[in-house]
């Protein structure tokens, strides 16, 4: 499999960027692509050209099963996010010919018409929330919320509860919705969950989509 990560978390200039989750992403990277089961595959990790600097850069073009590519046109960012994120990013994406492309900080462009998995570290309850992200989410975040919920194959969250709240409250389809347990991410049990996203990415790739004429004629 040619398996693709978002990894510009990674790097401290990233407008979203989370300790965390960056640490959270450089692990899952280290753990997946020196298992056993993942030096059977092929890691395409993306970053972006401001990338130059971080000691895992180096670390990662050395290894036989790993390329690293960098997004482009970062300069754009601040004229035309939305273009950006969307359309340059889907095509740079389509380009790499992933069979399945993996996003750890939970975003994905909508345009991207491949096979895609993502965490969720965080699933938005709505109403009666509290503070300045809810208040944020509650003006335009939730419909991009729901386009992501469309288009990811699979949603992996850590909690029950998150994933009681994915599937109840945003229709996510429940078997689609993947637990993965973990009482602190910061400490996950790492042969465990590669396990288990190995079976994921295997799952997700084999799957296939249904003709449109049967979609329709279920419908009906």
């Amino acid at each position: 499999m040619r398996i693709g990560i978002d990894a510009h978390i990674i790097l401290p200039q990233h407008k979203r960027y989370n300790p965390k989750i960056a640490r959270y992403t450089e692990q899952l990277i280290d753990h997946l692509v020196g298992s056993e089961e993942g030096e059977r595959h092929t890691w395409i990790l993306f970053f972006d050209e401001r990338t130059k600097d971080l000691p895992c850069l180096e670390k990662y073009k050395k290894l036989k099963n790993v390329e690293v590519k960098k997004f482009p046109f970062v300069q754009y960012r601040q004229y035309l996010p939305v273009v950006y994120s969307h359309m340059l990013i889907s095509g740079f994406l389509v380009s790499a010919k992933l069979d399945v492309f993996h996003s750890p900080e939970g975003l994905i462009p909508f345009m991207y018409p491949g096979k895609i998995i993502t965490d969720f570290f965080y699933v938005p309850r709505g109403v009666g929330e509290s503070g300045l992200f809810s208040r944020t989410f509650m003006l335009g975040a939730r419909v991009a919320f729901s386009q992501l919920c469309r288009r990811a194959r699979r949603i992996i969250v850590n909690t029950a509860a998150d994933k009681k709240i994915l599937v109840e409250k945003w229709k996510y389809p429940e078997h689609r919705a993947t637990l993965i347990e973990e009482e602190d991410i910061a400490r996950a049990d790492w042969p465990k969950r590669v396990q288990r996203l190995m079976g994921v990415y295997k799952e997700v790739v084999e799957e296939k989509t249904k003709p449109k004429q049967v979609v329709e004629k279920a419908k009906k």
